[in-house]
Order: structure tokens, then sequence, then C-alpha cells
């Protein structure tokens, strides 16, 4: 039984099966079950949620607003969620935040299949959907360590950096579309679903009760945070040029795709949610790869690089798509 052991630490072959070691643990694996199909039911509301807003406002503002009505309150509550997490027991505050966003999702579905939904309310259960969010990630990243012994925290740090483009970015939206093009409603039904089975997931797990420490004031939380961050150069700079990298690129492409997918190219929606599982199968691939490689700097620059000339290429092909059109006018 020892070499069986020994064998799991060696580079290669089977020291792949140490990232499934986490799912040993009972509580683990409702947690990552829950947040597998959770993230799956994600995929298919990004795809719901694109379409959408251009259905009910085909302008290229239409997914803009929608994305800083899911932004806005992601900032504003994530300290507040952390805050909170630290104070209460984390499977409630789990619990409550996927309550809110079903609910919100709920009344989404609702009014989709009813024919009634209008551009303003979409934005508004967006916002309530990310409120939410912003309570369930705290809670989720710090739960983890209560669950797990710290030998298998990278391990489950491992399985979770494969497991969510997967689901999130591959087979979610590539569902995503697939139903969207059936009833969006419907597909906003199944997003609630989702998180019905995720708070479900939760509720049954029975984490080891843990000492909490005597909170420290936020506004003291908060400052201590941010002299971390500042003292680690590493740290900051991955944090702006991943800002500068998703204004720059990821925003325009996440906001604009759609648009381009539906009045340019004139594609239905399960060609969007097949756009999106493209993105996914490169998340995937990259997932892999930095499992295998590590992250040497060669590979971080072509990281910031690469969107970059992948968004020249796209702006001159709807550049020509343009031209050519406008061409064929005269």
């Amino acid at each position: 039984m020892q070499h069986s052991h020994e064998a799991l630490d060696r580079p290669g072959g089977l020291a792949k099966l140490a990232t499934l070691a986490p799912l040993r643990h009972r509580d683990f694996r409702l947690l990552w079950a829950g947040m597998t199909i959770s993230l799956l039911g994600d995929g298919v509301f990004l795809v719901a949620i694109a379409w959408e807003a251009y259905v009910l406002w085909n302008a290229p503002a239409a997914l803009s607003i929608v994305g800083i009505g899911m932004t806005v309150p992601m900032i504003a509550f994530l300290l507040p969620g952390g805050v909170l997490t630290d104070r209460l027991d984390r499977r409630r505050v789990m619990m409550g935040a996927d309550a809110l966003r079903a609910a919100a999702v709920a009344l989404l579905a609702g009014l989709a299949l009813a024919g009634s939904l209008r551009f303003w309310e979409l934005v508004a259960l967006v916002a309530v959907y990310s409120v939410g969010s912003a309570f369930f990630t705290p809670a989720f990243d710090a739960i983890v360590p209560d669950l797990l012994p710290a030998r298998d925290l990278a391990a489950a740090n491992s399985l979770d950096q494969f497991v969510r483009p997967i689901a999130l970015r591959l087979a979610g939206p590539a569902v995503g579309g697939w139903l969207v093009a059936v009833s969006v409603g419907a597909a906003f039904a199944v997003d609630v679903a989702s998180f019905v089975v995720s708070g479900l997931a939760v509720l049954a797990m029975r984490p080891p009760a843990t000492a909490r420490r005597d909170a420290e004031p936020a506004l003291a939380a908060l400052v201590a945070g941010l002299r971390f961050v500042r003292r680690r150069v590493w740290l900051w700079g991955t944090l702006l040029s991943a800002a500068l990298a998703y204004l720059a690129f990821l925003g325009p492409t996440e906001v604009l795709l759609p648009y381009v997918v539906k009045n340019d190219l004139h594609g239905s929606a399960r060609a969007l949610g097949l756009v999106f599982a493209a993105g996914g199968v490169g998340a995937v691939g990259a997932a892999l790869t930095m499992g295998q490689r590590g992250h040497p700097r060669r590979d971080v620059t072509f990281i910031y690089v690469r969107p970059g000339s992948s968004g020249s290429r796209a702006c001159s092909s709807t550049r020509s798509r343009r031209r050519g059109r406008s061409s064929g006018r005269r």
C-alpha cells in the first residue's frame, strides 16, 4: 500500500490522480458537485442574457448596459460579502446567495415565458443576481479550507481550474445556445434549477465547527488588505494588467461579439452558443497546459500579447466585411 501512495507522488502517470484526492471528502464532493451544476447553469445564463439583451434592444450599447448592471453591484457588495462571511455561518451565506440568485433568474424566466420582459427589468434583475454572486463568491472561497486538510488544498484548486472552464465556458454555453433557440425562458429556468441543486448540496454538507477569531472592523480589514497588495509588486501588477486587459479586450469582445453574431453574421442563438463554447475550448486547453507546465514568464507574456493580436484580426475582419457590404450597395 505504501508503494501506491509513492506512485501518486511521482510526476506524470498516476501522479495526476492526486488532483482527485479532495473528492475523497464527502462535504467537498457535495460542494464540488453543486458548484459544477451551478456553473453549467451559469454558462446557459450567459448565452441567454447576451441574446435576450439584443432581442429587447438591438443596439451595440445594450449588452454593455447589462454588463454595467452586473459589474457595479459585484464591486459594491464584494467587500460586505467578505465581511459577512467572516461573521456568519458560511453555509447559510451561500444558501442565501443561491436563493437570491434563483429568485432573480426565476423572475426573468417568468417574464420571458409570458412575453412581457422589458429591457430595464432585465438590467435590474441581472443586478440582483450580481449581488447574490458578490456574497456567494467569498463564502465559497472561505469554506473550502474548512472542508479539506491543508495537503489537499492545492489539488482542490487544480480541480477547480479544470472543471470551471469546462462547465462555465464550454458545456454551459453549448447547451445554452440550443436552449435559447427553443425558449429563452426555458434557458433561464434551467439556471434556476442549477441554483436549487447547488443550494441543496450546500444544505447537505456537515462541515466541522471552526473557531471564529474576533473579527476586526471592516474598514481596518480593507486597509490591511490594500497594504498587503501594495507591498507585493507581482500582485498589484497582475491586478492592474488584468484590469487593463479586460477594459481593452475582454470587455469589448464580450459585449460586441453577440451583436456581431446576431447582426453582421445573421447567426442564431445556437451559433452564439457555439462561438462562446469555442472560447471555452481555448480556456480548457490553457488550463491543461498551465497545469502541466506551470507559469513560466514566456507563457505569461504570451497571455498578455495574444489578446491584442486576436482583437486586431477580429477588428480587421469586421471592417472588411462592412466595406464589402457598403460597396455592394453602391
